[in-house]
């Protein structure tokens, strides 16, 4: 029984253990510029004491890295484990993608954030005469694109301006050109969930996005097509991404869902 007791009582102290190096973890994620020891403790709700205990385990293991006065930082081997998780999310969103493709006959497109830029990570191309083939690692405006918008509008207003900064270079002459219009559009992605831009980054393309938030990570989800085909499609492409979202959400597991 005293065996027993024991065993259950180290099991418990190493999943604390663990939940609090996730906690810890988690809180470095949303601080990429780094965090100091006081500022993680008082992040986590923990003695400090006790997180430089863990952070200094985690270092160990590549997990974290502390850079001095720039505190402590997401190490490298997370961010390869973390690089690893979107060629997993390809290949589970890839059946989804192709049926919204087939659904739409449309391009579709599977994108994530990087800075001021939203890259194209994988894309499914239409089989039709006249289509949009975009190029696969090809990193384009994050404001100008509707799955730039779409993957903005999960933040706040003043993230956004933190990201984008006060200047937007144009891509086209329809581009968004300020800030303000900018927030204006992306609140108009946050009531309708979907978002849509019309030749503001390439000349004759529209594209219809919807942004995923799942515990992979966020992405976006866009169909790219030629504007002239806009009136006649875009409600069945709205329908079509919304149902492409759902099932992708359902099938990944959305970011503080309880499986």
């Amino acid at each position: 029984m005293a065996q027993d007791i024991a065993g259950d009582e180290e099991r418990s102290g190493g999943i604390q253990v663990i939940s609090r190096a996730a906690s810890i973890l988690n809180a470095l994620g949303k601080h990429p510029q780094g965090m100091s020891l006081g500022a993680i403790a008082h992040d986590v709700d923990l003695p400090r004491s006790t997180v430089q205990r863990i952070v200094a385990a985690l270092a160990e293991e590549g997990l974290v890295r502390s850079e001095g006065s720039g505190g402590v930082r997401l190490g490298p081997t997370l961010l390869k484990l973390v690089s690893t998780v979107h060629t997993d999310v390809i290949a589970i969103a890839s059946p989804f993608l192709r049926q919204l493709c087939e659904s739409t006959d449309e391009t579709v497109s599977l994108g994530r954030a990087s800075g001021r830029q939203i890259a194209n990570i994988h894309s499914i191309v239409a089989e039709r005469e006249l289509r949009v083939v975009p190029r696969v690692g090809l990193n384009l405006p994050i404001y100008s694109t509707s799955g730039g918008r779409a993957l903005l509008s999960l933040k706040t207003d003043d993230e956004i301006r933190i990201i984008v900064g006060e200047v937007l270079e144009p891509a086209t002459e329809q581009t968004v050109r300020t800030v303000d219009s900018l927030l204006n559009k992306i609140a108009d992605v946050r009531e309708s969930g979907i978002s849509m831009e019309n030749g503001e980054t390439v000349d004759g393309v529209s594209t219809l996005a919807v942004a995923i938030d799942t515990i992979l990570g966020r992405y976006s989800v866009s169909v790219l097509f030629p504007t002239s085909r806009r009136k006649a499609k875009e409600a069945l492409i709205r329908d079509a991404l919304l149902e492409c979202k759902n099932a992708l959400i359902g099938e990944i597991g959305k970011l503080g869902q309880n499986n």
